[in-house]
C-alpha cells in the first residue's frame, strides 16, 4: 500500500485519486490526528460484497474454509 502524507495527499490530491481509480490500490494518508486509506469506489463496493457474504450463515464458514486451504500459485508460496 502506497503511504502519503495528509499534507502531500491534500497538495497533490487529484494525483493521488487517478492512482488509486487507475487501480494501484488503496493509499495510507497519514497524520497528525490520525490516518485514513483511500479507496476506489469499486474496492469499496468490493469490500462491502464480502462483508456481506462473510455475515450469512454457510458462506463464512466455506470462506474460512478456502483460506486454510493451501492452494498451488498463491502469494508467498513456492510451486516449484
Amino acid at each position: 500500500m502506497q503511504k502519503v502524507s495528509n499534507h502531500d495527499a491534500q497538495n497533490e490530491f487529484l494525483f493521488v485519486m487517478d492512482q488509486v481509480c487507475s487501480g494501484l490500490g488503496p493509499v495510507l494518508i497519514t497524520g497528525m490526528r490520525g490516518n485514513a486509506v483511500l479507496v476506489s469506489e469499486d474496492e469499496w463496493r468490493a469490500m462491502q460484497i464480502l462483508i456481506g457474504q462473510r455475515s450469512m450463515p454457510g458462506i463464512r464458514e466455506s470462506a474460512v474454509d478456502d483460506l486454510a486451504e493451501p492452494r498451488p500459485g498463491r502469494a508467498g508460496e513456492n510451486t516449484v
